[in-house]
């Protein structure tokens, strides 16, 4: 193990496992902690209540509260595998039900994205291919002890930030390096960070669709750092000032998140939860647009991971490669695709680049030093 060894090991040694949720988190939680190389002996799925939800999963029985009493522990470790708006309830009805060990494992929480991290490590090992970390590689790199008392430079890493972001209550002073810019300025006047996206060349008008993509088109197009990279006001990369100077001085061409676990495949999970016929355009769009990439598309369509959030680092001239792959793609999704109703699915564009951001850099896995690191999510 490398990123949840602590939990792993809380995990092996309960007395009995339980998963709380039977929906996609819980599918895709139950998958990997079965999996390699956890191995962890799951009891059941566990649910408030039985309208809406199967059966068996995984081959697993699913049980309502009532269901479980005379199968499961006071002493079961319960993993609450939900999307994290309803884990206050969750967590509450268990404890009115006797259970007191409750592991959060919602679906932007750190602790599922490091036990993702532990799964794709151990899977690419496996399949002899590199698995690189941030940490270890910047371990390796030797800097002229002067330049340890610099201010960081040529390294640049934007925040996205938006009008109508939501209050925070958590201190991200430790994150004081970033630069925030403000995503979607040409739709308010209201002016939230020195740098905006809505300066010189820019989409910033069509932020309602392309999301934090409107300042990534900024920074391609304004940004002269050696390295720069996009984050949000809600996750942020976990680096500090140290490791930034280390990575000016290293060999590392990208940094890109652990990746996200899709179960049964990236595609499928895709058109669960957006416009299916929108993938199938994307397709179309690196079929005509990108021939060379068709190939890896139809790889991680089939598979299990992708990139997500929009979120990288990486070399300037890498940066400006990838965006002017990408943005043309995007366009002729939008063309055909159009707009969508309401505020989530709207933003189907920045949906499909998460998923465009797994197939370009997975094309050029050979071609760049590509290294993970953990971000960090803040909650509500």
């Amino acid at each position: 193990m490398y990123y949840a060894r602590d939990t792993a090991e809380k995990l092996k040694n309960s007395s009995q496992v339980v998963i709380y949720g039977a929906g996609l988190v819980a599918y895709e939680a139950a998958a990997c902690l079965m999996g390699e190389p956890y191995g962890v002996r799951i009891e059941c799925f566990l649910v408030s209540g039985r309208e809406g939800n199967p059966d068996t999963m995984l081959g697993l029985p699913v049980l309502t509260l009532e269901e479980g009493t005379d199968r499961i522990g006071k002493e079961a470790l319960i993993v609450a595998a939900v999307m994290g708006k309803y884990l206050d309830e969750i967590r509450e009805g268990l404890h009115k039900k006797g259970y007191v060990h409750v592991l959060p494992m919602t679906f932007e929480s750190d602790l599922w994205s490091m036990i993702q991290g532990d799964y794709y490590r151990h899977l690419c090992l496996g399949r002899g291919k590199k698995y690189r970390t941030l940490e270890e590689e910047l371990e390796r790199v030797h800097m002229p002890e002067e330049a340890l008392e610099e201010k960081v430079h040529n390294v640049r890493i934007y925040t996205a930030r938006c009008h109508v972001d939501r209050p925070l209550s958590e201190d991200l002073s430790r994150y004081s390096w970033e630069t925030p810019i403000q995503a979607g300025a040409a739709l308010t006047g209201e002016a939230i960070c020195d740098v905006r996206d809505h300066v010189g060349d820019n989409i910033s008008h069509k932020n309602g669709q392309y999301c934090e993509l409107t300042a990534l088109y900024w920074i391609w197009k304004h940004d002269s750092s050696s390295y720069a990279g996009l984050g949000h006001y809600r996750r942020h990369f976990e680096l500090d000032e140290d490791m930034l100077k280390r990575l000016a001085y290293s060999d590392i061409d990208v940094v890109l998140t652990i990746p996200i676990l899709n179960f049964p495949s990236v595609g499928q999970v895709y058109g669960h939860d957006h416009v299916a016929g929108d993938w199938a355009v994307m397709m179309e769009a690196v079929h005509t647009l990108a021939p060379d990439y068709e190939e890896t598309a139809r790889e991680l369509e089939k598979g299990n991971f992708y990139y997500g959030y929009n979120m990288f680092i990486a070399r300037k001239e890498i940066l400006d490669d990838y965006c002017a792959w990408l943005f043309p793609i995007l366009e002729f999704c939008e063309e055909r695709c159009g707009d969508r109703e309401g505020t989530y699915q709207k933003r189907y564009i920045g949906f499909l680049a998460e998923r465009l951001m797994g197939i370009y850099f997975l094309s050029h896995e050979d071609d760049y030093k590509i290294v993970h690191v953990r971000k960090h999510f803040v909650e509500g």
